[in-house]
Parts: structure tokens; C-alpha cells; sequence
């Protein structure tokens, strides 16, 4: 049985994971202005908004079946695998000369970083009981919100260095984390299936009848979609508002949007985390 202690450093180790996720995909709504002088088609705010976009219907896509994956393989490795390779797309961003690399890369992008996400629900769900499973995903959760937070400082970093610059610094870091997660992440097995579970199409077809008969999950689904209508076009566009707006530079924008969104919904997870463990 895995010690207390490891529960909550398998959560550490994938709230800095969780973080990243996010910061690199958050950083280039910061980044436009500074994009824009080496890539002209983003100046343009319909290009601009097909880059954003992008990524979104990948990763919409690929995680309606991410989960499947998650559960029936080494989960240690998707969890590896997927943020090297993200990491790496963004390493490479900082390359890109025209529009049409940066949208295959955001796709890309979209696809490795949305593997992630069940894989490490499932973990830190298996290593934590009902006593401290919310709170640990609630904290785990924090890192999203902080990595957007952080996202918001891509301009400051943009203008201080340059946006080639910041892609490579924090791809460069994501790949060297990788190296990390080898050594001191461990999987767990859990696997509580029916002793009748078949592997293939039919645990597939098993898995997915079970998911769309249940009321419950489809509660669960709008709840999340409903709110990620507006909050998307939140956390793509309001820099850019603000920055429009109030008539200041993006290097302040950038934070102020992202670090006012992302510490409330910082509060609202740690503290929901809490209330669901020791109430219902």
C-alpha cells in the first residue's frame, strides 16, 4: 500500500505538470504583439482567433476518447509522453516564421496536452482515498490555475527577451521535467474491473454504454461545458481587451487578466475541495 506521504507527492509532482499544461497554452493569447511583428497574419484577429481555436477543437476531440487510453495503458508513460511532447511543441513555436507552422503546431499541441488530464485524475485518484481524494484534486487543480496565471507573464517575458525566447525557456523546462517524472513518479494498479471484462472493443463498447446510460454523467458534462463557453473566450480574448481598452502595454495586461481570473478559481477548487471531503 502506498505511504501517505507519496499520496501527496504524486500531487505535487503533477500540480507543476497541471501548471505547465496550461501555461503554454495560455502564453500566446499574451503574446500577439509581439508575434505579430515577425508573423503578419496575426495581425489580423480572425487568424489570430483560428490559432486559438485550433487547439480547442483538437483537444475537445481527442479528449472524448483520452480517457479510454488512460485506462488501458501505463499511465506513467501518457503522463510523460504527453507533456514531452507538448513541451516540445512549444519549444519548437519559438522557431515558427509563418502562421501555417504555428497552427499545425497549436493542433498538435492540443492533442499531446489533452492525454494528460485523465491519466492524472485517475492516479491521484487511486492514491488517495474518499477521505482526501477531493482536496488532492482540488490542489492538483490550483496548478491549472496557477499555470494560467503564469500564462499572463508571457508578454512580460516577450518584451523583456522575446517571444521566440519565451516558447524555447519554458518547452525547454517542460522536457527537462519529463526527465523528473522518470525517476520519482510511480504508477499504481488499481484496475477494480469485472472479473468478465474482456480487453478490446468489447471493454471499449462496455465502458462507453456505461458512461452515456448514466444521468449523473450528463449532469456532469453540461456542468462543465456550460461555463466553458464564456471562460474560454475569457482567458483567449481579455488580455487583448484590456490591453485595448485601458490603453496599456500587453507586458501588464497579460498578468493583470490572468492572475485576477486564475487566484479566485484557486480558492473556489482548494476550498470545494475541502467541503466535499468532509461533508459530501
Amino acid at each position: 500500500m502506498a505511504s501517505k506521504k507519496y499520496s501527496w507527492v504524486v500531487v505535487g509532482l503533477l500540480f507543476v505538470v497541471a501548471l505547465l499544461n496550461y501555461m503554454d497554452r495560455q502564453m500566446i493569447a499574451t503574446m500577439r504583439p509581439s508575434m505579430q511583428i515577425d508573423i503578419v497574419e496575426l495581425k489580423q484577429a480572425t487568424n489570430y482567433g483560428y490559432l486559438m481555436a485550433v487547439f480547442l477543437w483538437v483537444y475537445g476531440s481527442v479528449s472524448s476518447f483520452s480517457g479510454l487510453i488512460a485506462d488501458r495503458i501505463n499511465r506513467k508513460g501518457l503522463i510523460i509522453g504527453s507533456l514531452f511532447v507538448w513541451s516540445m511543441v512549444t519549444f519548437a513555436m519559438g522557431f515558427a516564421t509563418n502562421f501555417n507552422a504555428l497552427y499545425w503546431l497549436r493542433a498538435i499541441m492540443g492533442l499531446s496536452e489533452a492525454l494528460y488530464i485523465p491519466a492524472g485524475l485517475s492516479l491521484i485518484a487511486d492514491y488517495h482515498s474518499d477521505k482526501t481524494r477531493s482536496l488532492a484534486v482540488g490542489l492538483h487543480m490550483s496548478g491549472i490555475y496557477i499555470g494560467q496565471a503564469l500564462g499572463g507573464f508571457g508578454a512580460t517575458v516577450a518584451k523583456l527577451y522575446s517571444w521566440q525566447y519565451t516558447f524555447m525557456f519554458f518547452g525547454g523546462f517542460g522536457m527537462l521535467y519529463a526527465v523528473v517524472l522518470i525517476v520519482f513518479l510511480q504508477d499504481r494498479i488499481k484496475r477494480n474491473l469485472p472479473k468478465n471484462a474482456q480487453k478490446g472493443y468489447q471493454s471499449v463498447f462496455t465502458s462507453v454504454s456505461s458512461l452515456l446510460s448514466s444521468f449523473s454523467f450528463w449532469i456532469i458534462i453540461l456542468y462543465f461545458a456550460v461555463p466553458s463557453f464564456p471562460g474560454w473566450a475569457i482567458k483567449n480574448w481579455a488580455p487583448t481587451l484590456i490591453a485595448n481598452k485601458l490603453h496599456i502595454d500587453m507586458s501588464l495586461a497579460g498578468p493583470l487578466t490572468t492572475i485576477s481570473i486564475s487566484m479566485s478559481s484557486i480558492c473556489g477548487v482548494i476550498i470545494g475541495g475541502y467541503f466535499s471531503d468532509t461533508w459530501v
